[in-house]
Formats: structure tokens, C-alpha cells, sequence
């Protein structure tokens, strides 16, 4: 009999996790890269996976064996695929439109509703709209699907789990206030729920600490003792010049949750990690495997001298860098040896179903309600949970005050000067506030290839541009000086060509005649490079060659690779059957 490794919280072996997963890749067409490994301590392994065809498509996995680490990275891509996590952040053109054909009624989930902008308040319920928009602030632009150009608001079906209600949910709620909180992957529905729900109460009593300044209880090396694999990869760490603190982050057995920190004694540095799961061991286990994923114990990035600013600890953006890759400050408090709560040995029901139970009870006697959405069109369950007022990483407020559709309207208009109309452009670029050195790539939903001019031009160089493109020289001279200090150096830098037309500039706002200066500049910059300079001044060319309009995304070929998975993902979603 081939060998079968069963691991707590899991419901199918992880030979037989790792072969179904293998199996869909290998009929997606989708060629991994398994080859990142990092093992820093006894039972301790990460490994980075991506897509050879797209590296940008990629996640993590840890776990306290190779295979177990193995099916945990690739767990998480299909989460991803099937969850459309992965596009969430870009530009989405479908296969039909790429093609000039009638563009497709559905970009997410074939069972999704479109709303009309008049009928928005038809999503959600009002318990909801009370929560997501207590001061009826919202519009339609806030709505909109960030990842295309349709009128419609497209909203995905979730399940209340208490009252089996079926909601829908604006898409651009989900990718602006929960990113990946939430989601998971599992052998079997409940599975992937257990682990979607342990994250979202990790998450959860994480901030409460944080901002409550709570004092965790250690755990006793006695209790540590008896799960030998974890005291063993502690004991290693310890060897190699860690110190190391587990503690109970249940607050006092209410929640399954655990933290270990890591302190670096060369640095005076220490990481916080935390983890949760309704068994003891398997939270535990997580936490520490956490704490060092696509860490090297040479190089201990995101480590972080505590601090007493209980303030600075507190603050929205502290708690959002925890959220990322737990980078935050800690309030030195919490590591004291004063626990406001004693260590209590809790332990959760040794069932899956019975986890989901107690989870869900866990979360409704809190007051808050479940939302769910299972999706198995991969043949291997994909969850997604909401649980609002619970699971946000973002402000509720961000909504409006910071809405990822700013991005679709600065697109919007770049698209609008594909045709000309440049003050289209510098109106967004006025109205909206964008910093100087936020990314426009990012912020319009592409993906450049590296090297590619895109990949480097900041809302400072657009203005700049535009207001070129627009003949402003005075306007454009100002918008410079401030381009040419975020300008960096590589291929794709701007740095040459902004000196050039810092002198053109300054030349023509002095009523200096260019020909007495074109020889020099071009023993300088090349003959080529100043007559196109030349060119942008007397208004016959714009934008230094960059394509506006969808050919920004289709230049790209890291885009078209990460539409052809889209392509693949969707078609596996097409064929799955959804119920009404």
C-alpha cells in the first residue's frame, strides 16, 4: 500500500491532496515552479510556487514536512484561481472583447447579478448597507467592478450561515475592504471553512490585542513538551542564537488562536506571529511555521524593535502592515511577564463538522453573521467568508475615502486621451489626489512587463506629461522638478530624458532660440532622443511613445499571460454548472 500521511485538521491524506491538486494543474495547463524551498529550522519549511508562464501569479506555503508544505502552496493558488483573488487587482478584458467580438455578460462567476446603477440598493440587505454605509456616502462610482469598464455593478452570491439567505455582494466591497481575509482551500467544504474562519478570528483577536494593549499569558514548556515536533524545531532555533516566546492568544480560552515571537538578540529586534485553529497543536503549528515562511535566518526581514507608542501601534496602517506580512510594531507590553488573562489550555472539537459549529456559534455570540461562498469548479473546494464588521483589513471608510475605482476613472481618462482628450487626464489627476509617487501601473490595473516604461511612471510623470501633451510649459516645468525626484535608476528609468527636457524647458520658458543649444544637446542626449524631445515641445508627439487605450495592457506581455490564465479559470467556471 502506497504510503498515506494523515495530519491533523485535514481531511484527506496529503499524497492524495497532493495528487488531485497535481491533476488539476496539469489539466488547466498550468506549469508550476515548486523549486523555492526554505527549511531554517527542524520541521520548519516554506516553499514559493508561481506559474512559469506568469511568475506574478504565485503564493506561499508552510507547513512542518515538505509534502505538508507542498499541498499548502498549492492549496492556496487554487483558493486564489477559483476565489479570483489573483485578478482582483487588474484590468480584466475577456477573451471575446481581446478578440472584437460582443463583450461577455459575466467576468466572475456565471450565477453572478448585475445591478443597474439605480438598483444597487437591490444588493446586499439593509443590516448591510447599515454597515457599509451608515451615512448613505456610497455612489455608484464607489460600486462599480473595478476590473472592467461595464455600467453595472456585478455582485457575487454569498450564503448567510445561520438563515441559508442568499445575499449579494458588490464585488468592489470585497476587494476593497477584505483582500484575502477570508478565503481558503480544502479537501472538503467544511475543511476550507474551518480554515477560512480560523484566519478571520486570527486577524480579529490579533487587532484586539493590539489595540487593547493585552499582555499574553506563555505557554508552559511543559505543554510544549508534549508536541515533541514543535519543541524540537524551537529547540533548534534556540540553537541557532533565536529566542523564542509562545504564548496564548486564546484571552483566555475564548478563541483558538496562538503567538509566537521571535527575538533577534544581534539586533534587538523581534517578529510577532499568530495563528489559529480550533485544535490546539494545529494553531500552534501554524503559528510557528508562519513566523519563518521565506524566512532565512541570515536575513530576518520585517523584525521590529517593540515600542511603548501604544498610538503608533494602533494606528490603521501599523495594523494593515500585520495584515501583509505581520511587519507591524508591538507594544512591549504585550510581551511582558504580567498576562492579563492566565494561560488557559483550550482545545476545540476533534471533528470538522464540530469545528465549523463551534466557530460559527464562537462568531454569532459575538454578534456578528457569516457569509459564505463554496466553489468547487476546480474539483477541489475554494471558500470564501465574510464576516463584516469582523474580517475587514481596510477601514470601513476607505470606501470612499480611498476606493480602488479612483484607478478605473484616472483608466478611464488615459483611455479618453487614446483619442486626444488630454484634459481628461490632468481633471482626474486634479480631483482625485493621487500622491506624486503612487504607481499608475498599479493603479490603473496593469501589469508591466519589468523594464517597460510603464513599470516606472509615477502619478508625477503623468502629470508631467499630460500637462506637456497639453502645451502648459510653465505647468509642466513645475510638475518636473517634482517628477525628476522620484525618478530612479534602471532600464526603464526616465532620469536622461527628464534632464533633456528640464533644459528644453527651460529654453523655451526663457525665449532662448534652441538652435544656438542643439549641437550641444546633442553631444549629450544623441541626435535622435533631442529631435524627439523637439517634437513633445511643438506639441507633435506625446507621452515619450507610451500607447494609451487598452493597447497600455495588450504592449504588456505579463498582462496576456495573466489574462490567459483568467481565460483558463474562466472556462472551468463556465463548464461547473452553478445552482440558482
Amino acid at each position: 500500500m502506497s504510503e498515506q500521511t494523515l495530519i491533523k485538521g485535514k481531511d484527506a491524506s496529503l499524497e492524495a491532496s497532493l495528487l488531485k491538486m497535481q491533476a488539476i494543474f496539469d489539466d488547466l495547463a498550468i506549469d508550476l515552479d515548486k523549486q523555492q524551498w526554505l527549511n531554517p529550522a527542524e520541521n520548519i519549511y516554506s516553499l514559493h510556487i508561481f506559474d512559469k508562464a506568469c511568475p506574478a501569479l504565485f503564493t506561499n506555503g508552510k507547513g512542518a514536512s515538505r509534502k505538508a508544505t507542498q499541498a499548502s502552496a498549492m492549496g492556496e493558488y487554487l483558493e486564489r484561481l477559483s476565489t479570483n483573488y489573483f485578478f482582483s487587482d487588474y484590468y480584466l478584458t475577456l477573451r471575446e472583447e481581446r478578440d472584437g467580438q460582443q463583450f461577455n455578460d459575466w467576468l466572475y462567476y456565471p450565477h453572478d447579478r448585475h445591478f443597474a446603477p439605480e438598483d444597487y440598493r437591490q444588493a446586499l440587505t439593509p443590516e448591510l448597507w447599515q454597515i457599509y454605509d451608515p451615512h448613505q456616502e456610497l455612489t455608484t462610482h464607489h460600486l462599480l467592478s473595478f476590473n472592467d469598464t461595464s455600467p453595472m455593478i456585478r455582485a457575487i452570491a454569498m450564503t448567510e450561515q445561520t438563515t441559508n439567505e442568499r445575499v449579494y455582494f458588490p464585488v468592489n466591497i470585497l476587494s476593497n475592504l477584505y483582500a484575502s481575509n477570508g478565503l481558503s482551500a480544502g479537501n472538503t467544504p467544511l475543511e476550507s471553512a474551518v480554515q477560512g474562519l480560523s484566519e478571520v478570528f486570527e486577524r480579529w483577536v490579533k487587532n484586539k490585542i493590539l489595540t487593547e494593549n493585552i499582555c499574553l499569558p506563555e505557554v508552559p514548556d511543559e505543554v510544549i513538551a508534549g508536541f515533541p515536533a514543535i519543541a524540537q524545531a524551537i529547540a533548534d532555533l534556540k540553537a541557532q542564537g533565536l529566542a523564542v516566546s509562545v504564548r496564548d492568544a486564546s484571552l483566555g480560552g475564548q478563541f483558538p488562536v496562538m503567538n509566537v515571537t521571535l527575538f533577534n538578540p544581534k539586533t534587538g529586534q523581534c517578529f510577532a506571529s499568530f495563528g489559529a485553529h480550533p485544535l490546539f497543536e494545529v494553531a500552534l503549528e501554524r503559528t510557528l511555521t508562519e513566523s519563518l515562511q521565506g524566512r532565512h535566518l541570515q536575513n530576518l526581514d520585517g523584525f521590529q524593535t517593540p515600542t511603548l507608542d501604544q498610538f503608533a501601534v494602533a494606528e490603521a496602517e501599523n495594523l494593515e502592515n500585520h495584515f501583509i506580512d505581520s511587519s507591524g510594531l508591538i507594544n512591549l507590553h504585550m510581551l511582558a511577564s504580567t498576562p492579563d488573562y492566565a494561560f488557559c489550555a483550550w482545545e476545540g472539537a476533534q471533528t470538522t463538522a464540530g469545528q465549523w459549529s463551534e466557530l460559527l456559534a464562537k462568531v454569532t455570540g459575538l454578534g456578528f453573521r457569516v457569509y459564505r461562498a463554496d466553489y468547487q469548479h476546480h474539483d477541489f473546494c475554494a471558500t470564501r467568508l465574510i464576516v463584516p464588521g469582523m474580517s475587514e483589513v481596510y477601514p470601513m471608510d476607505e470606501l470612499v475615502l480611498k476606493n480602488q475605482n479612483d484607478g478605473r476613472l484616472l483608466r478611464e481618462a488615459l483611455f479618453s486621451a487614446e483619442q486626444g482628450d488630454y484634459a481628461a487626464v490632468l481633471n482626474v489627476l486634479d480631483h482625485v489626489g493621487f500622491s506624486d509617487h503612487q504607481g499608475v501601473a498599479s493603479l490603473i490595473g496593469l501589469m508591466p512587463d519589468p523594464n517597460q516604461a510603464w513599470s516606472a511612471l509615477k502619478i508625477a510623470d503623468l502629470r508631467f506629461w499630460t500637462e506637456l501633451a497639453l502645451q502648459d510649459y510653465e505647468a509642466a516645468a513645475d510638475s518636473l522638478y517634482i517628477a525628476k525626484a522620484y525618478a530612479t535608476a534602471g532600464a526603464a528609468s526616465w532620469q536622461p530624458i527628464y534632464e533633456l527636457m528640464d533644459l528644453c524647458l527651460a529654453l523655451k520658458l526663457q525665449d532662448k532660440q534652441f538652435v544656438h543649444y542643439e549641437a550641444t544637446l546633442t553631444h549629450l542626449f544623441g541626435q535622435d532622443v533631442v529631435a524627439k524631445a523637439v517634437q513633445h515641445l511643438n506639441g507633435e508627439a506625446r507621452f515619450w511613445g507610451l500607447s494609451l487605450g487598452r493597447a497600455m495592457f495588450f504592449e504588456s506581455q505579463r498582462h496576456l499571460s495573466m489574462l490567459a490564465v483568467l481565460d483558463k479559470a474562466r472556462s472551468a467556471k463556465q463548464a461547473f454548472g452553478y445552482a440558482d
